[in-house]
């Protein structure tokens, strides 16, 4: 396993290396070209490796969409010892809710419950005003 930020990483699977791009979340950018590193990516990046890594059991799970974006990453929830990561990173406050595209919504009302958790609790990425937008997040 190679992280590559907090929405992004590499894993071996059936002997090949694959990138895997979680479905319906987004994270700050530490490894953007030509953009500066964004407050939480460091940590967004670092939960989401310390979770890989600790985990016993990782799971890939496909939705009904496309299995590949256009830079051929697989598009997947991930499960970890049971639990969705996207839902973890967003519960966290080191993700929002993004890049929705049907059909591959299966998760999108788990994920929207816990943005708006952590919204409520101000938590991460929601504790800067106005730093998270419909568009991604706002440099400060």
């Amino acid at each position: 396993m190679k992280k590559i930020d907090g929405d992004t990483f590499r894993v071996l699977l059936n002997d090949k290396e694959i990138n895997v791009r979680l479905l319906l979340v987004d994270t700050p950018e530490s490894v953007k070209q030509g953009v500066a590193v964004q407050p939480f990516a460091i940590e967004g990046g670092q939960y989401t490796e310390k979770k890989l890594v600790n985990a016993e059991k990782i799971e890939i799970e496909f939705d009904k969409g496309k299995r590949t974006d256009h830079y051929g990453r697989a598009l997947c929830y991930v499960y970890l010892d049971g639990t969705l990561l996207q839902e973890s990173l967003v519960k966290e406050g080191l993700a929002r809710v993004a890049y929705v595209y049907k059909p591959s919504t299966s998760q999108l009302k788990t994920l929207r419950r816990a943005e708006k958790s952590a919204k409520k609790t101000k938590k991460g990425i929601w504790s800067i005003p106005g730093y998270v937008t419909t568009k991604g997040f706002n440099q400060t």
